[in-house]
């Protein structure tokens, strides 16, 4: 029997779960940790589903579990399955019960100013929420069920997702206070020609303000990482130059502003969700709180 066949008739509700977790991490402890059951019990449930199918999901290794070819098509099945599971989950939760699991992903610098703007309160304020933040610059499949809801900077647009702009934000150039009174003004961009700069580097190499920055004439890098709060303190602890938006620096008293970043338009932040998991009444709020939060933040005053 076909695998995709034989997984309507042989999964259950507990092994889709597991067989997805092992997909999306790689591990049988990633996908113990993802949905808090003990690594025996994953490495249980998912020989069991194999034995049922009569296949083998994974490739095992000393790196972890890769999917087979049969494990490829078994989990575009499974993604349809969830995706439903969750539509029928939506349906089925009245409208003013905020309960369950949402999780959220965002960007490593994004995660601690949800945190710092009251994200938790959702759960002081709905008992039965729990929220599961992930922090990182990867990307996830929103539509593969790996998040409910991401914060990103661009909006992953596509048929089964839903994205709305919470920020827009001015790209600049700033240093600290400490920096200038031992460097010196920089009033204009011409006279960037012997100050240091700290500048983004792997996964964040590519931000256009970090690019200009380190294509000036004269600049000396100090420092590299793909660590956006990282650069953030180093510049606001007086090592050097940092490209930032404006609404990032505004939390950093001790930054000034010298000239925004020419030519680059304001940088926008996406709220993204899938169709299936907005409908759900706890994604919903979650949403409608970020993007209050955001409007707050960013409001002049």
């Amino acid at each position: 029997m076909h695998v995709c066949c034989a997984m309507v008739h042989a999964m259950d509700w507990d092994m889709l779960q597991v067989f997805s977790a092992v997909a999306r991490t790689g591990t049988l402890q990633g996908a113990s940790k993802q949905l808090s059951v003990d690594r025996t019990t994953v490495g249980r449930r998912l020989g069991s589903l194999e034995r049922r199918l009569g296949v083998s999901l994974f490739h095992r290794n000393r790196d972890g579990l890769t999917l087979t070819d049969e494990g490829r098509r078994a989990l575009e099945h499974a993604s349809r399955m969830e995706t439903e599971a969750r539509a029928l989950l939506a349906t089925a939760t009245p409208e003013h019960e905020v309960v369950g699991t949402v999780r959220l992903a965002a960007t490593e610098a994004m995660a601690p100013f949800l945190v710092e703007h009251g994200l938790l309160q959702l759960v002081e304020r709905h008992p039965g929420l729990c929220l599961e933040l992930l922090g990182g610059n990867q990307r996830l499949d929103l539509t593969k069920g790996e998040a409910d809801l991401a914060l990103r900077l661009d909006p992953l647009r596509g048929a089964d997702l839903k994205a709305r702009c919470v920020n827009r934000s001015r790209v600049a150039v700033f240093a600290s206070r400490g920096y200038l009174s031992a460097h010196g003004p920089v009033k204009s961009i011409s006279a960037l020609a012997g100050h240091r700069v700290v500048l983004p580097g792997g996964e964040l190499a590519g931000l256009p303000e970090g690019r200009w920055l380190g294509a000036q004439r004269g600049v000396v890098p100090v420092f590299v990482s793909n660590s956006f709060p990282a650069l953030v303190m180093a510049g606001t602890k007086g090592h050097g130059l940092v490209a930032v938006t404006t609404s990032w620096a505004a939390r950093e008293p001790e930054l000034q502003h010298l000239f925004d970043v020419p030519n680059l338009p304001p940088r926008a932040t996406w709220l993204v969700s899938s169709v299936a998991a907005s409908k759900r009444p706890a994604v919903a709020a979650v949403a409608k709180f970020i993007a209050e939060q955001f409007a707050l933040a960013t409001r002049p005053t």
